[in-house]
């Protein structure tokens, strides 16, 4: 891979010092009007459009692109090469496509897949002819729009609240914009700060702003991409009573919840006070209860006591005339 990029790297030089002088006006490229713009995720077409009257089969395209200060290879062909005429370098395998039914129409554009935000940047086109080389630089930016912005209520800040609002997914870093409720830029100060991740190159915002109590109180924040001229945008109204100044009908509110706190207090009181006395009563009613209960058990055990002790005098005296004789007997008849 290494001496094959030498060779079409040192190629143009080799051809150019080959050319022969009348050839060089059979053929041009056609330089792009503006940059390409490539939507991260989706493919974007670089254009190559070789200019003349017959495009020979076994021409070389080679696609660079430029740093500031290295060049990266990207993808070649090489029509000398039928079995093997496409060549794609580390970082693009998979993501680069010619279109060689085109070629004898000049079309010798790349197309570039899943755009990546480190895919920005300048990249070159060289055709190589066997007498014949050229040129031209096409510009690719990169951009992606975001997610729908979120407002949150961060807590209290003096006597206001502050606000914040965040959004994911944009390429390059967007701008935030706060209006009111006729949609004009609100007089606070803001604070914006934009994160690109570390691994794709994607920027996080997060825009920051403090409401004092009389200003308007319908909040938009605007997130707005300027490469794609998009804008994303979310609208809330932020009530009364999330601000820490007391209101009157806070103070209104506050007296209504005191006397309805009384009026419970009172009516749990006297609920609590009717549940013990009706347990005293309760209690004292069995203990009088338990009490008769026992008294009845006193006075029939006397009873019983009683009517066993007659009995059993009773039979001692009928014994004692019964023995006496036979008076005794003519007596009880």
């Amino acid at each position: 891979m290494g001496s094959r990029f030498w060779l079409a790297v040192t190629l143009p030089v080799l051809v150019f010092l080959q050319i022969i002088p009348g050839v060089t006006g059979q053929y041009s490229i056609i330089p792009p009007d503006s940059p390409v713009l490539g939507v991260v995720g989706n493919g974007a077409i670089l254009p190559c459009q070789l200019q003349g009257k017959i495009i020979p089969e076994k021409l070389s395209i080679q696609w660079i692109l430029s740093g500031s200060s290295t060049e990266s290879a990207v993808a070649t062909f090489d029509g000398k090469n039928p079995q093997n005429p496409f060549l794609e370098f580390e970082g693009y395998w998979g993501r680069t496509e010619f279109f060689p039914s085109e070629f004898h129409q000049g079309n010798l554009s790349l197309l570039l897949k899943n755009v990546h935000p480190s895919d920005k940047g300048k990249y070159t086109c060289s055709v190589f002819l066997d007498n014949w080389y050229d040129q031209v630089v096409v510009e690719l930016d990169v951009a992606a729009q975001g997610a729908e912005p979120s407002v949150f209520l961060d807590g209290h800040a003096g006597n206001g609240i502050s606000l914040s609002c965040r959004s994911q997914g944009w390429v390059p870093a967007p701008s935030v914009v706060w209006l009111d409720s006729q949609g004009q830029t609100r007089p606070e100060e803001v604070t914006t700060q934009s994160t690109p991740s570390p691994s794709s190159g994607i920027f996080d915002v997060v825009s920051s702003m403090s409401l004092e109590p009389g200003s308007d109180r319908e909040v938009s924040c605007r997130v707005v991409n300027e490469v794609l001229n998009a804008t994303r945008e979310s609208r809330v109204r932020i009530a009364d009573s999330f601000f820490p100044s007391t209101s009157p009908w806070m103070i209104a509110s506050l007296i209504i919840l005191s006397v309805d706190l009384g009026i419970l207090g009172a009516g749990v009181y006297k609920m609590k006070r009717s549940f013990l006395e009706t347990r005293k009563a309760e209690r004292s009613r069995k203990e009088a209860a338990a009490e008769k209960d026992r008294l009845k058990a006193e006075l029939e055990f006397s009873r019983s006591t009683a009517e066993a002790g007659k009995l059993e005098r009773t039979q001692r005296l009928g014994k004692r005339l019964f023995c006496v004789g036979v008076a005794c007997e003519t007596w009880f008849m």
